[in-house]
């Protein structure tokens, strides 16, 4: 009653047999296959059966000798061992799915079987022989076979699976597909009775009663089957392949007539398959799940502890939300939502949102909000009347959690980048955004900043703490890497913040205290990932959901500070909302108004229908018209296009068919590379065949050598036996002789001749007595040989069982090396294209250069034009020269950091060639070690080949200790042993040195990311200096302009000044009062009225005070403004450009008055005596140029 089995799976199978009181191990056995079932004999808890698919066996305890001196103790008290199979099993090959041993206890079994078959099979101990077991432990039972029944559901089903089978009193139940159940009785003979005892090898008789089908399984398969209960009341217990578990009576089947529709599920139904979401409402005692298997939403009540309501979706459901009051249910599919009511008996649609590729919701805590992740955006929509209200970026990733806070103030995502964003709900605008370093899939808030994210890494999995966007690493709590958190769910209360978060490994963890001292706990609940965890308002139940389909719901204990109500469930329906009779009158009446309203607004209904009827018509004959024009148009470009796709298709297929003859020389020479490889194989394969004979025919000389030498000492033996008994018979013939003589001749010593003749009787006696003595010694030690053999096969099993767990972890690390040289290789590649964009960028930069390196150039050429205020200006300029050279050591030192980040690439690229080199020793250390475990496999045969022959050859057992003696030497050496020893140390070199490239490998990416980080940040710098010295220049191009302006303008006016003095000194010196501009001439006058005037107080210094301003770096502000002025300099210059061009008529038309002047004074001249008329003083030219100004306009 104290005795525990428990199968094991995976390389290490085995049984082991358990004392719970005691807590020690009785006995474990290691298997060759994983058992499906196994269960204890009722008659002797030492005997124990076991079922796979493949396979049935009876395993047998034995109670250890004890342990001699000088031996290890073992931790069991008793050696399992298999009895002998059945070799009528063996003949059907039957697919074992179940076994049971039969009530009443008789040592009998019953099988089932997948191809419809139960099978009876005896143990070989019956209760006579479980009584009087201790008296026989040498003799180990026997298995038979007794019967088979091919159709346990009636002859009219037939092939019908079985897959579960228990045993009743005097009978068995089978059950199998489409929910049937079959219950078959055993046949009472009439002449049985306490006289006649039951004769346990009768084949015995079983009679079919009655087979039905179970309507709650819907057609679905018996997953499992259990019984409880007496002789005269028996209950069925039955779960099916759709999680539903249902109970009956076993009497309700014959009572039945083949259907039982009244049994009841437990629960209300199960999920099949994975539940993928789950939520809780605030108001009411109601759970909402989601199943992706059969697209199914599941209400449940989980006070009562019942499935409420079964909703069937048309299709696959991607996410729920429930709203807080739990009347409203969002439910997201591929292309809508839709908001559901939750109705006593059904889920009625309310409204719907064509939104396409939603897959999370959440509402808020006050009902008021829904926010969609739709792949990368956050959506959230107003519940008072479904309108988006906000959409929210930020993830360059799909979203896989939300969270709000508990005051509804913030809105925490986080993405499958481990991004997190926290969204303000008053503004929608981003408080915070920062990553966590690692795969993230669940997130929590309690406002105020405060964020809990679960994060895994590489060699951790840690728990971490967010406080206004920095991460708290003090708070951190480092889990293990495979409790990954895949979901979340906090609990505020004033004194304390709690979360309780679920792993994939199915464990459910608490975090208690987060604000505080942190308390955690951990229970493990579900035998997959943990997909949702929900918490009551109370704080006092806990619901959790995971992808192996269970639903587990928890009375949780210090997470509330109020006190847990009492855990009676209710027994009811769900509550409902209650209605006043009153209002319901209300009701009816605004329904009347409502309805008369209606009517009235049918017939206008119909007058409307009628008048748009017609205006519908003529709208639809003129969209015929443009639909017709734009249906040719679309044609045109139909056609366009589709020209435009045969050509690309020529293109496509013109590519494809380069490639083609690429990919088919590509495989010739790998078949090339292939065949080469085979043919090397193939030689090293006969070079191994023609060893493995030579050593065959070793083995055979060896053999024969042996067998030689044990006939000869046989032979030897047989002659020394021969040779003893004639010396014993002619010393018996010489006794005969001596008694006749002393019965003749002397009777008086007849009895002392007796008494003589007695010892020596009684001599040989003892010496026969102390021969056997020593053959049962020489017995007893081989039997200890044995003993000895056999556990070193097993050692030698377990040894191969070890090694091919060594090969396969190897082939793991191979795989892992070459996914992480895969990973480099990529990194290579993303280095080099990180290199030719960087090269781009610099010979951009060069350019750029070489630009500012001539207009620099043509300002020095400039200088040596212009004056002393040009030489102020280029003097002004030197710093900009330095400041040049300074960014040609600039990018003397980017050029040296890119040879650098090009010699981290060699070394890496020395890296991937060394971990190629070690992947290649790793495939031949591979090779070796296949080849060891090939010669380990023929040294095993070899070993169970000489002691089948040793066992099987007929020999006496008293020479059995000559062959062991051999078997040992050949077989049991130690230097195998220690070879194996060293065979394993360059297995963990090997491991050693991967680590330790994972370790240089990891700091070599470090390296490379942070020197990429700051050549970027070089660049950006770079850039900014190079866009400031732009600007410099381009302040430095408008100020040389506007000094080659005044330059011109002062050379004009030293040209004109000339010419004045030239004209002075050509007019007669009389001084005449300058003429009134009335005077002058028409043309002349037009041209001075068109010239601008230039104000004279213009200070002389004004262009080099502009000249010498400061040419300090400005800021965006000042450069604005900079660029303004430049505007409006540059309008100044064209009006500038138009003066010029008057100017420079001016002088002509000038010159050609004074040549016309000088003219006719000449010609007056010649005819008077030299007197000057008035008529030519009145209008002199050299005083009418001071009426003349050239400049700027203001």
């Amino acid at each position: 009653a104290s005795r525990l089995a428990v199968a094991s799976m995976g390389y290490h199978a085995q049984i082991i047999v358990l004392d719970w009181r005691l807590n020690e191990i009785i006995s474990r056995f290691v298997l060759q296959e994983e058992l499906s079932r196994i269960d204890f004999n009722p008659l002797d808890s030492d005997m124990m059966s076991g079922s796979s698919l493949n396979s049935f066996d009876i395993f047998l305890m034995r109670d250890l000798p004890l342990a001699e001196d000088g031996e290890k103790e073992q931790l069991e008290s008793k050696e399992m061992f298999k009895l002998q199979q059945l070799e009528e099993l063996e003949e059907f090959a039957a697919v074992f799915t179940d076994h049971a041993w039969l009530a009443p206890a008789n040592g009998r079994l019953a099988l089932a079987s997948e191809e419809g078959a139960i099978f009876i099979v005896g143990s070989g101990l019956g209760i006579e022989d479980a009584e009087n077991r201790a008296q026989h432990l040498d003799m180990d039972p026997v298995p038979y076979f007794v019967c088979r029944i091919a159709a346990p559901f009636g002859h009219t089903v037939s092939d019908q699976q079985v897959f579960g089978i228990r045993p009743f009193i005097n009978g068995f139940v089978v059950a199998g597909a489409s929910s049937q159940v079959a219950v078959w009785r055993l046949e009472q003979d009439e002449n049985e009775g306490d006289e006649n005892p039951v004769d346990i090898f009768a084949i015995p008789k079983y009679e079919h009663e009655c087979t039905a089908v179970i309507d709650a399984g819907k057609g679905s398969a018996v997953a499992s089957l259990d019984i409880v209960g007496s002789r005269d009341e028996v209950h069925v217990a039955l779960c099916f392949d759709s999680s539903d578990i249902t109970h009956f009576r076993l009497g309700a089947v014959g009572d039945c007539n083949g259907h039982l529709a009244d049994s009841p599920l437990l629960g209300g139904g199960f999920h099949p398959g994975p539940v993928t979401c789950m939520d809780m409402a605030v108001h009411r005692a109601i759970l909402v799940t989601a199943c992706s298997q059969d697209a199914s939403l599941r209400v449940w009540d989980y006070e009562a502890g019942r499935c409420e309501l079964c909703w069937q979706a048309p299709e696959e459901p991607t996410g729920l939300a429930l709203h807080p009051f739990g009347f409203l249910l969002a439910v997201s599919f591929s292309d809508r939502i839709r908001f559901m009511e939750i109705l006593a008996k059904d889920l009625k649609l309310f409204s719907e949102l064509h939104v396409k590729n939603v897959h999370l919701l959440r509402f808020s805590h006050g009902g008021h909000l829904l926010a969609a992740a739709q792949s990368k955006l956050i959506l959230v929509f107003s519940t008072c009347n479904f309108r988006k209200i906000a959409t929210l970026r930020g993830h360059p990733r799909e979203v896989s959690s939300m969270a709000f806070d508990p005051l509804d103030r913030t809105l925490v995502t986080l993405g499958e980048d481990g991004k997190v964003c926290e969204w303000s709900t008053e503004t929608w605008n981003s408080l915070n955004e920062y990553g966590t370093h690692g795969e993230a899939a669940a997130v929590a808030t309690s406002g105020e900043g405060l964020v809990w994210a679960g994060v895994a890494e590489v060699e951790k999995t840690s728990f971490r703490t967010f406080r206004q966007g920095m991460h708290q690493e003090s708070e951190d709590y480092i889990m293990h890497p495979s409790e990954h958190l895949c979901s979340m769910q906090l609990y505020s209360r004033p004194s304390e913040v709690s979360i309780l978060a679920g792993d994939k490994n199915g464990k459910l963890i608490a975090f208690c205290g987060l604000t505080g001292a942190l308390r955690s706990a951990t229970l493990g609940l579900h035998s997959d990932a943990i997909t949702a965890v929900c918490i009551s308002a109370d704080g006092h139940t806990v619901a959790t959901a995971g992808r192996d389909g269970a639903m587990f719901v928890l009375a949780a204990d210090g997470i509330s500070d109020t006190a847990r109500p009492d855990s009676k469930s209710r027994e009811g329906p769900m509550e409902v909302v209650m209605i006043n009779r009153g209002d319901i009158q209300l009701r009816q009446d605004e329904i009347s108004d409502l309805s008369a309203q209606i009517s009235a607004l049918k017939t206008q209904l119909e007058e409307n229908a009628a008048r748009l009827q017609s205006e519908l018509r003529a709208r639809v004959e003129e969209a015929r018209k443009q639909d017709q024009a734009t249906i040719v148009s679309l044609r045109g470009k139909y056609e366009k296009l589709q020209q435009a796709s045969t050509v690309k298709e020529r293109d496509s297929l013109r590519k494809m068919k380069v490639m083609e003859e690429l990919h088919v020389k590509a495989a010739d020479d790998q078949e090339k590379a292939y065949d080469k490889r085979m043919r090397a194989d193939s030689d090293s394969y006969d070079a191994l065949q023609a060893e493995l004979r030579d050593l065959e025919a070793r083995f055979e000389q060896n053999r024969q050598r042996a067998q030689r030498t044990v006939e000869q000492q046989e032979l030897k033996q047989e002659k020394e036996v021969h040779r003893r008994l004639n010396e014993k018979d002619t010393e018996i013939q010489k006794l005969k002789e001596l008694i006749a003589f002393t019965q003749k001749r002397f009777d008086a010593m007849l009895d002392q001749e007796g008494m003589e003749q007695a010892l020596e009787v009684s001599e040989i006696k003892k010496k026969n007595q102390e021969e056997l003595e020593q053959q049962h010694l020489v017995e007893y030690k081989l039997k200890k040989d044995q003993d000895m053999l056999v556990r070193g096969l097993d050692m030698m099993e377990k040894d191969k069982d070890r090694i091919a767990m060594e090969q396969r972890e190897a082939s793991v690390n191979i795989s892992n090396l070459r996914s992480e040289a895969e990973l480099m290789k990529r990194e290579v590649t993303s280095l080099k294209v990180e290199r030719k964009e960087r090269e781009a960028t610099l010979r951009d930069k060069e350019m750029e250069i070489g630009t500012h390196k001539v207009k620099v150039q043509t300002l020095k050429k400039f200088k040596h034009v212009l004056d002393y205020r040009l030489r102020e200006v280029t003097d002004s300029l030197k710093p900009k020269e330095d400041l040049i050279a300074q960014l040609h050591t600039q990018l003397h030192a980017l050029e040296e950091e890119f040879e650098k980040q090009l010699e981290i690439q060699t070394q890496m690229e020395a890296v991937l060639e060394s971990k190629a080199q070690q992947v290649a020793s790793l495939a031949a250390e591979v090779d070796k070690q296949k080849e060891v475990l090939r010669q380990r496999e023929r040294a095993i045969f070899r070993f169970c080949a000489d002691l089948h022959e040793l066992a099987t050859g007929g020999e006496d057992t008293r020479n059995w200790h000559i062959g062991m003696k051999k078997i040992y030497r050949d077989h049991v050496n130690p230097e195998i042993f220690h070879q194996d020893e060293e065979q394993t140390r360059p297995v963990q070199e090997m491991a050693r040195q991967i680590q330790v490239m994972e370790r240089k490998a990891t700091m070599l990416a470090l390296r490379g990311k942070n020197g990429e980080a700051t050549a970027k940040a070089d660049i950006i710098r770079k850039t900014q200096e190079n866009s400031l010295l732009i600007h410099e220049l381009e302040e430095l191009r408008t100020e040389k302009k506007a000094l080659q302006a005044e330059a011109k303008e002062l050379e004009l006016q030293l040209r004109l000044g000339q010419n004045v003095q030239q004209v002075k000194a050509a007019l007669p010196s009389t001084e005449t009062p300058p003429p009134a501009l009335e005077q002058l001439p028409q043309a002349v006058r037009e041209i001075f009225e068109e010239a601008p005037e230039v104000p004279r107080n213009v200070m002389k210094g004004s262009t080099l005070k502009k000249a010498e301003k400061s040419t300090h770096h400005k800021s965006p502000e000042e450069l604005r403004q900079r660029k303004k002025a430049l505007r409006q300099s540059e309008t100044a210059e064209q009006r500038l450009t138009r003066q010029r061009i008057r100017e420079h008529l001016v002088p002509g038309e000038l010159e050609s008055m004074h040549k016309r002047r000088s003219a006719e004074q000449n010609s007056v001249a010649s005819e008077s005596s030299g007197s000057v008329p008035p008529s030519c003083a009145s209008v002199p030219a050299g005083p009418a140029l001071s009426v003349v100004r050239f400049g700027r306009s203001t």
